[in-house]
This record gives C-alpha cells, structure tokens and sequence, in this order.
C-alpha cells in the first residue's frame, strides 16, 4: 500500500507541472482509453459468461464474480453484464461503447427491446442521448397502456359527538368569545 501511495503522489505532484493544455489532452487521452478499457471488458466479459468460467472461480454467477473477485461495485457489475450480453447479441454495442456513442447505462435500459430487426435503428437514435432521454425512447418502444379511469365510493366520515348541535351549544356556553374592542 505505501508503495502504491508514494506512486500516486509523485504522479499526482507531476499533474501539477503540466499546463493548461496539457491537463486537457490528457483527461481527453484518459477518457478515451478508459473507454476502450470497458469495450474490452466487455467484450471479455462475454467470453467468460459464454464458457462460465466463474464457476471454476468459486462463483456461482458472474455477478458472484464481478462483486467478489474484480471487486466492482454491484452497480458496475449489473451494467457490465447487461451490457455484455446485449453485445453477445449485437456487437455493434462493443464499438458505440468505445467511441462513446452509448454509454453502458443506455445499453442497458436499451438491452430488453432490441431485436434484430430494431437494433440499430434504436441504438442510432439512442447516440448521445441522456439516460432521461433514453427513459423516453425506451417508453416510445414499449408503450404502456393508460391507467384506467377509476371511481370509487368514498367512505363514510363517522359522526361524533362534538358534531351534534346540542354539543356544538355547550362547547360554545364554555369557551367565552372575546367581545371586539
């Protein structure tokens, strides 16, 4: 851990020396390679689905493998997967993911409506859309009937005693009313 703490630092105190452009192009740099990162998880993600090999990991799902054994968070693990196994089906998926087209949020949403005739049509219409735009596209696929109207019969408030006249007379012979000035 030290070791990998003072690596950390002296990278970090080397960011500061850079300029300007120069921290641009990097993130830019990053971002891409990160991408490019994840389209190769994923497509690896689909060859270990496809032979299970989690299994002779000690793992009984490739969630069970991604959560314990690449230690990602259960968020990560369910896009991945999701996302790898649309990409089994349409690999088109894998290059959209690297050039960030789509991200693994969108492949997901998207997953359960895409066949193969709607695919790219879909996956077109769905480049750099948000996820609330994606939300939309995906209502627009597989609309929902509308909810139907109902009446209902509302019950009956419960009469009390402080509602009858008699008791509205004493309340009223109690409580003094303050004569106005």
């Amino acid at each position: 851990t030290s070791c990998y703490i003072g690596n950390m630092t002296t990278h970090i105190s080397r960011l500061a020396e850079l300029s300007d452009r120069e921290v641009i192009a990097s993130v830019h740099n990053a971002v891409r390679d990160e991408r490019a990162a994840t389209a190769r998880l994923i497509a690896l993600l689909i060859e270990l689905d496809t032979r299970r090999l989690y299994l002779g990991e000690g793992c009984s799902s490739l969630f069970t493998y991604c959560t314990q054994v690449l230690h990602l968070s259960e968020h990560a693990a369910y896009n991945r997967i999701e996302s790898a196994r649309a990409a089994r089906r349409f690999p088109i998926i894998l290059d959209l993911v690297e050039s960030a087209a789509v991200t693994l949020t969108t492949v997901r949403l998207l997953a359960p409506h895409l066949s193969d005739a709607n695919h790219r049509d879909v996956l077109e219409r769905a480049r750099h859309k948000t996820k609330r735009e994606i939300e939309l596209l995906v209502a627009t696929l597989n609309p929902r009937p509308d909810v139907p109207s109902m009446v209902r019969k509302l019950p009956t408030p419960a009469t009390s005693t402080l509602q009858t006249p008699a008791a509205e007379e004493t309340v009223k012979s109690v409580v003094p009313i303050p004569a106005e000035a």
